[in-house]
């Protein structure tokens, strides 16, 4: 998987919160070392990509919905695009994978679902506020 590196600078404000230079606040608890009021800082964020939609070893799409998931591989397979439907668990949470088993039909897969205009149009879950319905299937099933 892809890692991500992301710095940010802000300034240590008092037990453990720094503001970063966007105005957001992190904090966390216990902090080591103590740091003196104002100090400056910079944040070192390192994360490892999980990589649901460019088609990475067959996965197009990821949604915590089983019916969103059934309802887009079967929209798939009418698309005479073969894909089968896979589960990993992700912090305690159940996350349906869309697997596309042959590597040419990848990206006609990728442009069905997310890329192309004459396609779902879809946006993944997790840019909506958590436990929140996916909206832009929403208004996909329903025609709006």
């Amino acid at each position: 998987m892809a890692t991500r590196s992301d710095k940010m600078s802000g300034t240590y404000i008092d037990c453990g919160k720094i503001r970063l230079a966007n105005g957001k606040i992190v904090e966390w608890h216990d902090p080591s070392p103590r740091l003196p009021y104002g100090t400056k800082t910079e944040v070192t964020i390192t994360c490892e990509e999980r990589d649901y939609l460019n088609g990475t070893d067959g996965i197009v799409w990821a949604t915590y919905d089983r019916h969103q998931a059934v309802t887009i591989r079967d929209a798939l397979l009418v698309q005479k695009i073969s894909c089968d439907l896979r589960e990993e668990h992700l912090e305690g949470l159940r996350l349906y994978l869309l697997h596309i088993p042959h590597a040419h039909e990848v990206e006609a897969a990728m442009d069905f679902i997310w890329r192309d205009d004459a396609g779902l149009r879809l946006q993944p879950d997790w840019w909506y506020p958590a436990g929140a319905e996916n909206e832009s299937f929403q208004r996909w099933v329903t025609g709006i």
